[in-house]
């Protein structure tokens, strides 16, 4: 099968032999692929810079016929965003962005809005908050994968989240057999005002942090398992029920 040539991102990438790798790649036109690296933890022109997590490439990629595996034939280093992980608070933004990605997007479909996405927050410059940049990108996310919120159905006053409508609504709209959470109101208007917008650049830092961590906890929620670094970027990661027998 003929090679393709395509910029990518190093979601995660693991040991296979004390000279081979095997990765998580996000490329921009072929969308998220699993290669198999043979050599690249040896000298080799074909592999220059080293495979890491969160760097940029470019990559070439002979598609997997049999295996499940595509082999990766080559990788040029072309940016390694150190400065948004120049303090803790930006590594754990990184890695829960590059989490979010392995998780909720399907192998081999073209996803060019998240890895757009990824790539401006991995870019992040220290000038912009970690939580804008997050919302930001978990925003993008969702839009471009189907499943971005719906706020149509709230109007002022005491609100709730439905994970698994990904629709806010007003209490008294809430089934009691839905499964809900609490929302503050001015999360919600934050949310209203981050639909409305497309971003989240007129939200204060507190405003951001919240919505995102809204939009976390309903991430974990449609990958149904645990996203490790939640906890490490948010803190708090259990939404506040509804309702008391949940």
């Amino acid at each position: 099968m003929e090679a393709e040539v395509d910029i990518a991102i190093c979601l995660r990438q693991w040991d296979y032999s004390e000279t081979s790798q095997t990765a998580a790649l996000l490329c921009r036109r072929l969308g998220l692929v699993r290669v198999l690296g043979k050599g690249t933890r040896r000298p080799d022109p074909r592999f220059s810079g080293g495979l890491e997590i969160g760097t940029l490439g470019e990559a070439v990629i002979v598609p997997k016929n049999s295996s499940s595996l595509a082999t990766l034939a080559g990788w040029d280093l072309r940016e390694t965003f150190r400065t948004s992980r120049a303090d803790l608070a930006g590594y754990y933004a990184a890695m829960f962005a590059i989490e979010v990605a392995q998780s909720i997007l399907p192998e081999g479909e073209p996803h060019l809005i998240v890895f757009d996405a990824l790539t401006a927050l991995l870019a992040r410059s220290s000038d912009e908050p970690w939580q804008v940049a997050v919302t930001d990108y978990l925003w993008s996310v969702l839009g471009d994968t189907g499943y971005q919120p719906s706020t149509e159905g709230y109007t002022d006053g005491q609100c709730a989240f439905v994970p698994t409508l990904g629709v806010l609504m007003n209490v008294e709209h809430v089934k009691r057999n839905d499964s809900a959470w609490a929302v503050l109101e001015s999360t919600a208007r934050s949310l209203c005002q981050l639909e409305s917008e497309g971003h989240a650049h007129g939200l204060d830092i507190e405003q951001a942090e919240r919505v995102g961590r809204l939009l976390a906890w309903y991430v974990r929620e449609l990958v149904e398992r645990e996203l490790s670094t939640l906890r490490l970027l948010f803190g708090e990661t259990t939404p506040k029920p509804l309702f008391q027998h949940e």
